[in-house]
């Protein structure tokens, strides 16, 4: 006998007797979702966590070179190999700072950086005729466009004036909003020779590249000698905490997916017993009809496996094609009081792998334990024909 019809029996058996399994229906219903919204949870969710990473690779750079003090060389080699590989890097002179207006004063990095190389992608248009600064940190100090500001070293001193902090002042020539709050709260920008002239020292600190950058190249720039040692930091080593983190927060949703998904499990457990005992007599009709014992009781196992892998597949897709909408349509879900409305989504074969296999894979383990139970209370079709007749 063919395997076809006793599938295609019992599913319409599912559908259309009038003793409907309706604990099954739940489980199928619940396994169907379990699928569709890890599926819609791990796209958001991945495509919130890459723009947040990308974002803070445009402003804080892929890698950091970091010299030990501030280094006056020339570093001609050096700028040298990235211009050749066409990275985009600059200078910069970073040193942290006070910043004081009127009565209002804030802790800020300020970042000298050289006008001469390539500047990153969002300090193109930004005016340096004064400061660049965060939207949040103007605003802890109540400055305004053009404004000006006193900038205080506390690591630098003058002797001559009693070891009173070195301080400058500048206005404030543009703002800077990234979305980041540590950025925005914390740092701002300003020209080289103008960090160089407060803490009384021509030269920088720290390189940033951006974009990709090969690792022969990084086996370059180490090699590279200069009068001050230098090590050079990926974006992952520079953000540890950020990592860590964000690893937890996709750590945290799957354990709490899954604990959930036991609910869905007890529901699938139950509902198999008690549609293992309603069919039980019309297996032994299979086996009347010729099929042997071992077949029919490896078919149901299999059919359950059909009928769980064709939901968590339906469950899938369903839920793609919702990631597919939510990224086109986003912006209209959202309300105007968003700065950014667009949902982003990002979903990799991962993730993708990740939605279908642990609604499947509980499904599966529970499934077996039913199927375990129904096997050991069906040893024989002969003696429960005979407790029958």
């Amino acid at each position: 006998m063919k395997t076809w019809p006793f599938f295609s029996y019992f599913f319409s058996y599912i559908l259309r007797a009038k003793t409907r399994q309706r604990l099954l229906f739940i489980a199928v219903t619940g396994l169907f979702l379990s699928a569709f919204s890890l599926m819609v949870i791990q796209g958001i969710m991945g495509g919130l966590q890459a723009g947040l990473i990308s974002r803070s690779k445009n402003v804080h750079g892929s890698h950091l070179i970091i010299f030990d003090g501030i280094t006056s060389e020339s570093l001609s080699e050096m700028k040298e190999i990235l211009r050749k590989e066409g990275i985009p890097f600059y200078s910069e002179l970073e040193v942290e700072v006070m910043l004081k207006h009127r009565n209002f004063v804030a802790p800020a990095k300020l970042h000298g950086i050289d006008l001469e190389d390539e500047r990153p992608e969002f300090l193109t248009k930004k005016d340096f005729g004064g400061l660049v600064m965060g939207s949040e940190l103007s605003s802890k100090i109540k400055l305004q466009f053009l404004d000006e500001v006193q900038v205080i070293a506390p690591g630098v001193t003058d002797s001559l004036m009693g070891e009173v902090p070195r301080f400058t002042s500048e206005i404030l020539s543009d703002y800077l909003y990234t979305e980041l709050s540590e950025v925005d709260d914390f740092e701002a920008w300003a020209r080289l020779g103008l960090v160089q002239n407060l803490v009384r020292n021509a030269g920088i600190n720290q390189i940033r590249l951006f974009g990709e950058v090969p690792e022969e190249i990084l086996e370059k720039l180490q090699s590279t000698h200069t009068e001050i040692a230098k090590r050079i930091l990926s974006w992952e080593q520079m953000n540890e905490a950020l990592v860590w983190s964000l690893n937890l927060e996709t750590k945290v949703m799957l354990f709490l997916f899954i604990s959930m998904s036991l609910l869905v499990a007890i529901a699938i457990t139950s509902g198999l017993l008690i549609f293992y005992s309603k069919i039980r007599r019309d297996l032994m009709s299979f086996w009347i009809l010729g099929m042997s014992q071992k077949k029919l009781i490896g078919l149901c196992f299999k059919f359950t496996l059909i009928l769980s892998a064709l939901t968590v597949l339906i469950g899938g897709i369903c839920g793609h094609f919702t990631l597919l909408l939510l990224e086109k349509y986003g912006h209209q879900l959202m309300p105007d009081i968003f700065v950014e409305r667009q949902l982003p989504v990002q979903l990799d074969f991962s993730h993708i792998i990740m939605s279908l296999s642990i609604p499947f894979g509980i499904s599966l383990i529970f499934s077996y334990f039913s199927f375990a139970h129904f096997r050991k209370e069906n040893q024989s079709f002969v003696a429960i024909v005979r407790s029958l007749g």
